[in-house]
Parts: structure tokens; sequence; C-alpha cells
């Protein structure tokens, strides 16, 4: 009987060590929204976009405006969601 009861609470111990290291940890380079320079790293630094074409649309007073000044310059319609999430989400 006690070895199921210290089975038990060394499963526990364990448990609580593992979840409390996993909810201590922070993100490494968390993204914002409404970030600017992270609409400008994902557009330039994942897509190869040019970057005065990105500064453009990252700029832009509103998400419909920035996807379609990159989708003009034929930019795929993922990438600029996806980047302008980044700014205006």
């Amino acid at each position: 009987m006690f070895g199921k009861a210290l089975a038990a609470a060394v499963l526990a111990a364990g448990a609580l060590t593992a979840s409390a290291a996993t909810a201590s940890a922070a993100p490494v380079s968390p993204v914002k929204v409404n970030d600017f320079g992270a609409c400008m790293d994902y557009a330039v630094g994942e897509y190869d976009v040019e970057p005065w074409l990105a500064h453009d649309a990252c700029d832009a007073d509103s998400f419909e405006e920035c996807y379609w000044v990159l989708r003009r310059a034929y930019v795929p319609a993922q990438v600029a969601a996806t980047a302008c999430r980044l700014s205006f989400d």
C-alpha cells in the first residue's frame, strides 16, 4: 500500500514540476500584432519582398491597403495576408 502511495506522490510531483517549467518558459522571439517591424521582417526576411515595397505595405493605413500594395506587386496572397495581419490585427 505504501509503495502505491509513494509512486502516486512521485508522479504528481513530476507533473507539477514539468507544468511549472513549461509555464515559466517564455518564447524566444514573440511576434506581436500591430507591429510594423514584424510585418517588415516577415515580408522581407521570409519572402524576399523588396524593402521599399514592404515598407509601403506595412506602413499603410489599413489591412486592405497593405494587402493590395503587396498583391499588386504579385506577392502571393498568403504572404500578403500574413504580413498585413502582423501589422494590423
